[in-house]
């Protein structure tokens, strides 16, 4: 199936059990919210074989937002993503931003995101609940035009006003998200404005993410806010900025 200029986001399973999407191609350039693949609180689903070329996420996993999210409360989970190509796209692989019901189980692997603005997305906002857990990326390959790996948990003043500031004050509440417990290994980044670029929550620091076995090229090597044990093993880096930039981060671990 080729789908082409689709009016808003394409193949959008919700609430659904044993999904595969296989050898699907999206045309949805320049199309606002022309997201490829949204899977939306379902559990055993697999994508292979599928090329994007978006107006948005090419392929994003989601699980409800905000107080309706909580109360329908269906988690995706059990997800396998591989041998995709991701051309064009906001992201080529995004984790959220609505995810009050839980993302978690998600395996990817042996895909291409060449030419995307982000490889490895995962993103939130602090009013949006849940969170993700247990995932494993390895065998990538990318070149992007803004970061290669990135957490983006706080968003932007536009959509949330002052709580994109990781200033403005804000105690854990029930819609305060959480993402833990992440390992991206045996990645090739060809060539990236910024290789790793996290940007977590003050109240609810990333917790545990290993990047191992990492070959990259860019401008900006780590910058790193808000995260509790981040390990870095095997990286041959080539950047101009070859600087650490962190603020509220313990267990930082970088090897060989």
């Amino acid at each position: 199936v080729h789908l082409e200029r689709s009016a808003f986001w394409n193949i959008v399973p919700t609430y659904c059990d044993n999904v595969i999407i296989r050898a699907v191609s999206i045309n949805s350039v320049g199309i606002q919210r022309g997201d490829g693949i949204d899977i939306e609180s379902s559990k055993n689903v697999l994508i292979e074989y599928c090329i994007f070329n978006t107006g948005d996420d090419c392929i994003a996993i989601k699980a409800g937002r905000g107080y309706d999210g909580l109360r329908v409360n269906k988690p995706s989970e059990n997800i396998i993503v591989r041998y995709c190509l991701a051309q064009q796209g906001h992201g080529g692989l995004t984790i959220g931003s609505e995810t009050a019901g839980m993302v978690r189980n998600v395996y990817v692997h042996d895909c291409v995101f060449d030419g995307v603005d982000v490889g490895i997305r995962f993103k939130t906002r602090r009013p949006r609940g849940g969170g993700g857990e247990n995932m494993l990326f390895e065998n990538i390959r990318m070149r992007v035009v803004h970061s290669a790996l990135r957490w983006d948990m706080l968003g932007q003043a536009l959509h949330v006003g002052e709580l994109a500031d990781r200033n403005h004050k804000v105690s854990s509440n029930i819609l305060t998200p959480k993402f833990q417990d992440i390992t991206i290994r045996d990645v090739i980044i060809e060539d990236a404005a910024d290789c790793i670029k996290i940007e977590g929550l003050p109240e609810s620091p990333l917790e545990n993410v290993v990047v191992e076995n990492i070959y990259a090229v860019g401008n900006n090597w780590l910058k790193a806010n808000d995260v509790h044990g981040l390990t870095i093993n095997n990286a041959f880096v080539t950047v101009q900025n070859k600087s650490i930039d962190t603020i509220n981060v313990s267990g930082l671990k970088l090897t060989n």
